[in-house]
């Protein structure tokens, strides 16, 4: 199995649950949706060769096995008992038989496998679950996106998990613009996995073609409505942003 990299590097978690761990990230190429807030804009196409943190670059599209191999030399890999990578993008359920086959190589090895996706294709993801430890799911508000809205796809992709026994993070990237009838319908439309996923709010970063920051007040409402609701939740921005790493 292959697919176009962008870069594989190591770093700290900046966002969900797990903020502040040390893990390494394998980027995907190609991302079929476009979110006016996006930060990796250079991961739409895919490029000649992919980026390797202390290492050579890599010819595209890069193999599982080798995919693999150079988690496996990563200093994040070789300093912790059971190190994490994260499988991002762009969007690498894109490439599910690639997320199957990486899993199926690092987790013998005592790897923890997350996987950062917007969760919008229930099978590809039912492909590649098994070999997944936990998925960080953006859920869509309307209003982020230049075009459609994907909350049926994504409740079903967060259940499938679930029901794997996967831990499952939901993002909601909160801007300015997002009005009270969008966000109540997101809590009803998610209430079916409210006992078992944890909520993280994230204020949006001002990026692409976001200029403005979430105002207090917008933020409020939205903890009000989210404790109203009854979920387990956080309220994290991109804290990696405020670390200044990658």
């Amino acid at each position: 199995m292959r697919a176009p990299l962008v870069e594989l590097f190591w770093s700290v978690q900046g966002e969900g649950r797990f903020v502040g761990v040390p893990m390494a990230f394998l980027r995907t190429a190609t991302c079929p949706i476009r979110c006016l807030y996006c930060d990796t804009q250079h991961s739409y196409t895919a490029t000649a060769h992919a980026d390797v943190q202390g290492q050579p670059k890599e010819q595209n599209p890069v193999t599982a096995e080798r995919a693999a191999e150079l988690l496996c030399g990563m200093p994040v890999a070789k300093a912790a008992r059971n190190p994490r990578v994260s499988i991002t993008g762009g969007e690498p359920l894109v490439f599910p038989g690639f997320i199957k086959s990486v899993g199926e190589r690092v987790r013998p090895l005592g790897f923890r496998v997350h996987l950062e996706t917007a969760a919008l294709d229930p099978l590809a993801l039912q492909h590649c679950i098994a070999q997944v430890d936990h998925l960080s799911a953006d859920y869509k508000l309307p209003g982020t996106l230049r075009a459609g809205f994907f909350g049926r796809q994504h409740v079903e992709c967060c259940a499938i998990a679930l029901r794997a026994g996967v831990t499952v993070d939901i993002k909601l990237v909160l801007m300015a613009s997002i009005g009270e009838a969008a966000f109540s319908h997101a809590l009803t439309e998610l209430d079916c996995v409210r006992e078992q996923a944890l909520l993280i709010l994230q204020p949006v970063t001002p990026c692409g073609e976001v200029h403005e920051k979430l105002p207090p007040e917008v933020l409020q409402r939205c903890i009000d409505a989210t404790e109203k609701a009854g979920f387990d939740f956080r309220v994290l921005p991109q804290v990696h942003k405020q670390l200044q790493v990658p």
